[in-house]
């Protein structure tokens, strides 16, 4: 179903020509070229501004000789463009979890290690001295699964949301504008 164009956040990128939004020296044919560092950093907190989840990317240009087919082809390497980085995103996002599993198995092993050899030392340490090593151990078995908390919390929420952008930058709508020069 199509999204009203009232309900699109919209994007505006001024450029001189459209080939000055991808990286000079890429020498892959234009569907597989990588944006400029700066033109995407641009786009992507543009729609991280924008309170609507749906884009449409408006292209102002100042050169007027941008034929329809160049227009086709720089709109499907921008889509494509913005699909490989959430395909990387959602990668390093796997990466990630996976890093959050194996440490939260390791961080509850240590944490059962400790309140073992804590369990041991109230018994066989000296009063105070037992109960103090035994609350030592089992703080210092908590603080090991810090990490795990620390992904499952906080550190995933922000990459999916990127995730997020990046799949709708990959679908949005790509429109050209011809900026006539002002008069002097």
């Amino acid at each position: 179903m199509p999204v009203p164009e009232k309900q699109r956040g919209i994007i505006d990128l001024r450029v001189r020509t459209p080939g000055d939004m991808f990286h000079a020296f890429d020498p892959s044919p234009m569907v597989s070229r990588d944006l400029d560092n700066e033109v995407e950093a641009y786009i992507v907190e543009s729609a991280l501004e924008l309170p609507e989840r749906v884009y449409r990317l408006v292209i102002h240009v100042a050169e007027p000789e941008v034929d329809r087919d160049s227009k086709e082809t720089i709109a499907a390497a921008i889509r494509s463009y913005f699909a490989y980085r959430s395909d990387v995103q959602a990668r390093r996002l796997r990466l990630l979890l996976r890093e959050g599993r194996q440490a939260l198995v390791m961080g509850l092993g240590f944490l059962a290690l400790c309140w073992g050899l804590g369990f041991w030392a109230t018994e066989a340490v000296p009063v105070p001295f037992g109960e103090f090593l035994s609350e030592g151990l089992l703080i210092i078995g908590w603080v090991a699964n810090w990490r795990p908390a620390q992904i499952f919390l906080y550190d995933w929420r922000p990459m999916q949301q990127q995730r997020n952008i990046l799949d709708e930058l990959a679908k949005m709508d790509i429109h050209f504008r011809i900026d006539q020069p002002s008069p002097h």
